[in-house]
């Protein structure tokens, strides 16, 4: 769904740029001319171009798209750990809170060893 979005956008975006880059395009591929200037390419260098671009395009054309969903996955992941870490730091740590808790409950606990005389009570004096 989402290459479908993109392709949607970069051939809407084509669409609108189209009337006001296609001469200039159309004047590059065809005469050499470097789109927004008024330099011309000699004919050796549109030759060279065009034997270098048209196979690199042929041979690169999956590997090129490949590469292109290669970075948007990740900077998706990238985007990911970046909210994964916001959490990680916005949420407390429980293990240290169990671990301070314990150690606040055993240093209030009364020290008795097992082997200690148990006094004994006070009876009543007629009981004695």
């Amino acid at each position: 769904m989402r290459k479908l979005g993109i392709y949607l956008v970069i051939t809407l975006g084509a669409i609108l740029l189209a009337p006001f880059v296609i001469d200039q395009l159309f004047f590059f591929f065809f005469l050499g001319k470097i789109p927004f200037t008024n330099i011309s390419l000699p004919a050796i260098l549109m030759v060279i171009f065009w034997a270098i671009i048209v196979p690199l395009a042929i041979i690169l054309r999956k590997s090129l798209s490949a590469l292109f969903w290669e970075f948007i996955s990740i900077a998706g992941e990238i985007a990911q750990r970046r909210i994964n870490r916001k959490i990680r730091y916005f949420t407390p740590n429980q293990k240290s809170e169990l671990i301070l808790l314990s150690i606040y409950l055993l240093s209030n606990m009364e020290k008795s060893e097992p082997y200690d005389e148990i006094e004994s009570q006070k009876l009543a004096p007629s009981m004695t």
